[in-house]
């Protein structure tokens, strides 16, 4: 499974600066929604242009869209339609809802949730074959403000930053979202700034990171569902936010302090959700490291570092070690004004899109021989700075 997917405090802009393109990453003020560019394809001449899809949310107050496109071989994107959620986003600027993961894809990319951060609610939906969609249900996400999301098998749970608690569903192959009950988690005292939710194990243990109180928490996951007690790692460096998980693995990108390195951190995990450090802040060549991807074969990884603008690959070791793929190599550029946010990989890995908040597209990357990205063009998506929250892609 390969799903994808997201920033609004003070203490969080004292974190990261992106003075330099006239943006903060963790900006919040109201602005116009997204709309959806013009000339959407029609589901047949979708199934038709491409291979893929890929998916945004709109976030916006006036009512929650995911916002689809097709991938063609090329990894060209043409505009698929804007299907609305039943609930509400929070609006904002750039990276609203400071998370990774608000939308994402299930097993075989035959079904896709979504949270609603303003509604407090989460959304699926059916993914037919062109990459469009049908809503299948809307269910309440027993929290306030749910901003990421967590999937293994027919178990998917949602992070409520609001109150600081996990909540799980069961979810039918039809796509149906059924509360388990009991299931509601507390992260521990003290926690503050929870931004992301995976799942790791095999789906024995779920994680979560805190990027203001600088620690990882991890819930061991019983044969019901149910979580167990929290057990608290603190994070090898200064303000963990989105990560990525492969087998016992969790790669996380560390945003540190403003003007300093970005970093990427690892954790090794073990029995009964405890976290052991295989890498300690391994700096990345740029500044703001917000969000991680790994492909698909959890051999690579890739951090997108906001302040800067730009994307970092790195090699990931049989020992959770992680290590710089091209080391001499400045970070691949988003571009001037791109505040870059979620990351995604097109299912066969040759592409990474990168959703940009500051110029409201998804730019995309072809990854090179090396490991290496080669910029691949910008799609349109809707009015730069405008709440755009998440990416999901197969």
């Amino acid at each position: 499974m390969r799903t994808y997917a997201a920033r609004t405090t003070p203490a969080a802009l004292a974190v990261l600066s992106l003075a330099a393109v006239g943006l903060a990453a963790c900006a919040s003020d109201p602005v116009a929604p997204a709309t959806l560019a013009a000339g959407a394809l029609s589901p047949a001449r979708a199934a038709e242009s491409g291979t893929g899809a890929v998916y945004t949310l709109s976030n916006a107050v006036s009512g929650n869209q995911v916002i689809a496109f097709r991938r063609a071989a090329d990894g060209s994107l043409a505009a698929l339609g804007a299907y609305p959620t039943g609930g509400t986003g929070t609006g904002g600027a750039v990276d609203p809802l400071q998370s990774q993961y608000s939308v994402i894809l299930g097993d075989g990319h035959r079904l896709l949730f979504a949270v609603d951060a303003g509604s407090n609610s989460v959304t699926s939906f059916r993914v037919a074959d062109d990459g469009s969609l049908s809503l299948v249900d809307h269910v309440g996400s027993d929290g306030v403000r749910p901003i990421s999301l967590a999937l293994h098998g027919d178990l998917l749970y949602v992070l409520n930053s609001g109150g600081n608690r996990v909540h799980g569903f069961r979810v039918a192959a039809s796509g149906h979202l059924a509360s388990i009950r009991g299931s509601t988690g507390l992260l521990g005292a003290g926690a503050a700034g929870a931004s992301t939710i995976r799942f790791a194990g095999d789906g024995r243990a779920l994680v979560v990171t805190e990027r203001v109180s600088n620690r990882l928490e991890t819930f061991p996951i019983a044969a019901d569902g149910r979580p167990g007690a929290p057990v608290v790692t603190t994070s090898a460096a200064a303000t963990p936010f989105g990560f990525d998980v492969t087998g016992n693995t969790v790669i996380v990108a560390d945003a540190t302090s403003p003007g300093q390195e970005a970093a990427a951190s690892s954790y090794r995990l073990g029995s009964g959700g405890t976290l052991s450090v295989a890498t300690a802040a391994l700096g990345v060549g740029g500044q703001g490291a917000c969000w991680v991807i790994a492909t698909n074969d959890g051999r690579y990884a890739y951090t997108v570092n906001a302040a800067t603008a730009s994307l970092a690959p790195l090699a990931v070791g049989s020992d959770g070690r992680l290590t710089l793929a091209t080391p001499g190599t400045p970070p691949a550029s988003a571009g001037t004004g791109a505040a870059p946010l979620d990351p995604a990989f097109s299912g066969d890995n040759k592409f990474l899109y990168v959703l940009k908040a500051g110029t409201g597209t998804i730019g995309a990357f072809q990854v090179g021989a090396d490991h290496g990205l080669n910029a691949a063009g910008d799609t349109f998506v809707g009015a730069p700075a405008s709440g755009l929250q998440g990416l999901a892609a197969f």
